[in-house]
């Protein structure tokens, strides 16, 4: 939405952010000079607070640069007007060529009565001219005419799915301690943040198998140094 003109969704986006934020890190966004920027800045302090393994952040962080630097790319491309001559000379360029197209189409339309084909044919590649010429125009700025509303809307509901997934039932960190005591365990190399496996069935090396059964953190931790 930085990136869509402010009159157009400004009361949507602060109801948004007051719904998915505290009222005080949405007054900040809001207030801040550049809205991005102190967005992926809370981010980052987020990040940082999380207790996970230091090379993860790292990964994060780098994710979140990369987003910073499309963004900027973005607002490069928003901010960068193409020069007004070129506008104006491209319009009188096109004007003058379609003065002139009766002239090149007046011996082609000699077998009709008075050469009176000519007028619709001139009409239909004059409209097809500037049409070309006005799409030109539009996508000297995208961001105004493509659905930045829909599309954030669309990233929002994929991420608040993404969420939703943290309260299936898909193995856990207690039931790998059960399964411990069997001999097998599942677990990934990725274990999520709140405690969470994915379900890679894998032989439970003595050390796993006795971390998951003292506690989950001490289960997190073995999986760490293996990997």
């Amino acid at each position: 939405r930085h990136l869509s003109p402010e009159e157009e969704d400004e009361d949507a986006f602060k109801l948004e952010l007051y719904e998915r934020l505290t009222s005080d890190q949405a007054e900040v966004i809001i207030n801040a000079v550049h809205r991005p920027n102190k967005a992926l800045q809370m981010l980052s302090a987020s990040i940082d607070k999380v207790p996970m393994h230091f090379l993860r952040k790292n990964e994060i962080n780098n994710a979140v640069s990369i987003f910073e630097d499309t963004l900027g790319g973005c607002e490069r491309l928003l901010s960068s007007p193409v020069p007004l001559f070129y506008t104006a000379h491209t319009a009188r360029l096109v004007s003058l060529w379609i003065y002139v197209l009766p002239f090149a189409l007046y011996d082609a339309f000699g077998g009709s009565w008075n050469h009176i084909a000519m007028i619709p044919a001139a009409t239909v590649i004059s409209i097809c001219i500037f049409g070309i010429e006005e799409l030109a125009i539009e996508l000297e700025e995208p961001f105004t005419i493509l659905p930045m509303q829909g599309f954030c809307d669309k990233i929002g509901a994929n991420c608040d799915e993404i969420v939703s997934w943290a309260g299936d039932a898909t193995a856990t960190v207690g039931g790998a301690a059960a399964a411990a005591q069997q001999g097998t365990v599942q677990y990934a190399a990725e274990p999520l943040l709140e405690g969470r496996i994915t379900t890679s069935d894998v032989a439970a090396p003595p050390q796993v198998a006795a971390a998951a059964a003292s506690s989950p953190q001490a289960f997190l931790d073995t999986i760490e140094e293996g990997c």
